[in-house]
């Protein structure tokens, strides 16, 4: 008896989430849509929902990162949410931000960067009847190519083809 209430004492003192995130009680579950990842996570006291935009995040673009918090009971949740981020292989957070919601929002939204393609994992918390921190794992994809080389190819063969265009209906009419 002793034994068993000694044991119960001392895990009690361990940290809940002894390897950062394992613990299926503080995980997001993430999931792919076209254009974000989204994600989902609840107890008997709170409702978190939120979405990272664009997906697929890329390194060293900005992503958005937005998020609700709905108690089951009692009244709207209008307190602090913060997010962390951190590659999921380092310790500590290499970006922390800390939201307040604005008059008539319904979410708190930050944007973040990750620098590197690897994991990363996200972290989001906030103080209800307790402090709650949930945690989730998301894929960082190689940076690709930058956006603008994007417009400037697609203009580039707009032009082009007006170019070809014009030079097709000049030429038919000089050969008349």
């Amino acid at each position: 008896m002793f034994l068993s209430a000694y044991l119960a004492i001392m895990l009690s003192q361990l940290p809940v989430d002894v390897r950062a995130g394992e613990n299926r009680l503080t995980q997001l579950e993430l999931k792919r849509t076209p254009k974000s990842l989204t994600f989902e996570w609840s107890d008997t006291d709170d409702a978190l929902r939120g979405t990272l935009s664009p997906a697929p995040i890329r390194a060293g673009r900005p992503f958005t990162v937005s998020a609700s918090v709905q108690p089951i009971s009692g009244g709207d949740f209008e307190g602090p949410v913060t997010f962390s981020l951190r590659p999921l292989d380092e310790m500590g957070s290499t970006q922390s931000v800390t939201v307040t919601k604005k008059a008539g929002e319904k979410s708190w939204a930050t944007t973040l960067t990750a620098d590197e393609p690897r994991d990363y994992r996200l972290e989001v918390s906030w103080r209800g009847t307790h402090h709650k921190v949930v945690r989730g794992v998301f894929p960082v994809a190689e940076a690709g190519l930058p956006s603008w080389f994007t417009w400037v190819v697609g203009v580039g063969c707009v032009v082009l083809a007006v170019v070809i265009g014009g030079w097709i209906l000049l030429s038919r009419k000089e050969s008349s």
